[in-house]
């Protein structure tokens, strides 16, 4: 389901630094996961969100990433994540459970 919905995702099952794996089925069916990976001794990080395109608008990514957030909040004290700046649905969903927006500057080499 995370290749098919989310496929630029850094985070995935089984590479170093994912950590845990949040989900939440409907039917049998995985419907929307969140992940804590990359998380540092101060602040944990939440990635890897994806929802299964049949299930959204229900408000299962704010149910798994709130889920998620707390525990990071309860592990490591603060939570932060990265979102591309023109996913202005996830934006909705993330300052509803509390974060704020920071900008950042990134490059790639081509």
């Amino acid at each position: 389901m995370l290749a098919r919905e989310a496929p630029g995702s850094y985070a995935v099952p089984g590479i170093a630094g994912v950590r845990r794996w949040a989900g939440i089925r409907l039917d049998g069916v995985l419907a929307a996961v969140a992940a804590d990976a990359w998380s540092a001794p101060s602040v944990g990080l939440l990635a890897g969100v994806a929802t299964d395109a049949r299930f959204r608008g229900r408000g299962l990514a704010a149910r798994v990433c709130g889920w998620v957030t707390q525990h990071l909040l309860a592990r490591h004290g603060r939570a932060a994540l990265m979102v591309d700046g023109d996913n202005l649905a996830a934006i909705t969903v993330y300052e509803r459970l509390g974060y704020h927006p920071r900008p950042v500057a990134a490059a790639a080499l081509t």
